[in-house]
């Protein structure tokens, strides 16, 4: 690799991380440069591993930094004060038995399998990062077999399952009326967790019967929904203490937005009654598979697709993509709600 493409990449790097010029210059200037003007990594010491991860975790998106957080703890719990290049294939490996172990005490009836994925994609990422930013020859976590990713359990839920989880919130929560107003969001606008956690006062629209869903990779899209569930959200968000169209919708007794773990507490809780939730997992994702797929039944395909935020899946699709209104028809059937844009082309102001 050329001082060019090198330069390019150290420069990549620095912006991931919010360094810049200055700072580079700051810290060469401030290091013992090495006699006859060594590179900059001769004079500077290579970071530890745990230095590393602090360096660079926040530089990663907040959705993959979740998911990859825990495994990093695993690597540095063992070997968090060594150089980060001193590590190889055998110390990822041990990393690997290290989350599988964790995962079987924590839950003795798995096999480590998902635990083992995730570690290897984390690992590989951090390691792969590192390379990038020229601290390393070559990423040790490439060597990892990676399992093959199982076909997915999850499905739409039947009628039966529906009512049965539905109830099972109902009997389990500590708070019914947030957990049972987060379940209807889900079915009945068909979004996806982080539709709910970042939906506002301001997103819902009364008049023309939608909420602003902001979900993956920052997209925003305006999703029909059913009147009296735009009047149930804001009802629940002011009597929780929100105000301004800024405030979280979703709320606790406290008045508190919520976070991901309130998801964590109502499923677990629910699954804990339901003995098939073992081969048929009940989750948000769930929740929006189950409406999708009523979805599909009413209206075709292409509006299914429209309506659970997906991109077109072919060329022929981005021509046949379906309107907001023919959305907002369907939403109409599902729900058995007259919609406002139902009958207004393309559903536009």
């Amino acid at each position: 690799m050329d001082r060019l493409v090198r330069a390019r990449v150290l420069l990549a790097e620095a912006d991931a991380l919010g360094v810049t010029i200055d700072d580079l210059v700051a810290a060469s200037s401030s290091s013992p440069s090495s006699p006859g003007g060594g590179s900059l990594r001769a004079a500077t010491p290579v970071p530890t591993l745990a230095e590393y991860v602090d360096t660079v975790a926040p530089s990663f998106s907040a959705n993959t930094a979740a998911t990859y957080r825990s495994y990093w703890r695993v690597a540095v719990a063992r070997f968090g004060d060594r150089p980060i290049d001193s590590l190889d294939a055998d110390d990822c490996e041990a990393v690997l038995a290290d989350a599988v172990r964790r995962a079987q005490q924590r839950r003795p009836d798995t096999d480590g399998r998902s635990s083992r994925e995730n570690c290897v994609a984390a690992l590989r990422a951090l390691f792969g990062r590192a390379e990038r930013a020229g601290l390393l020859t070559k990423n040790p976590a490439r060597e990892l077999d990676k399992p093959r990713r199982r076909a997915s359990r999850r499905r739409a839920l039947d009628d039966t399952e529906l009512a049965e989880a539905l109830d099972a919130v109902r009997t389990t929560s500590q708070d019914p009326d947030l957990d049972l107003l987060l379940v209807r969001f889900h079915l009945e606008s068909g979004a996806r967790r982080e539709g709910a956690l970042n939906l506002r006062l301001g997103d819902l629209d009364r008049r023309r019967s939608t909420a602003l869903l902001r979900e993956k990779f920052g997209l925003e899209r305006e999703q029909p929904v059913p009147p009296s569930l735009v009047v149930a959200l804001e009802g629940h968000a002011r009597n929780r203490g929100a105000t301004g169209g800024q405030a979280a919708v979703f709320r606790t007794r406290r008045g508190e937005p919520i976070t991901r773990r309130r998801y964590n507490t109502l499923f677990d809780r629910a699954q804990a009654v339901l003995p098939w939730s073992a081969r048929t997992p009940v989750t948000a994702h769930a929740l929006r598979h189950t409406a999708g797929a009523a979805i599909e039944r009413i209206a075709g395909y292409s509006v299914a697709e429209a309506f659970l935020g997906h991109a077109p899946s072919s060329v022929t699709g981005i021509y046949s993509r379906a309107r907001l209104d023919e959305v907002a028809a369907a939403v109409a059937v599902l729900t058995g709600e007259p919609h406002p844009l139902a009958h207004r082309r393309g559903g536009r102001r």
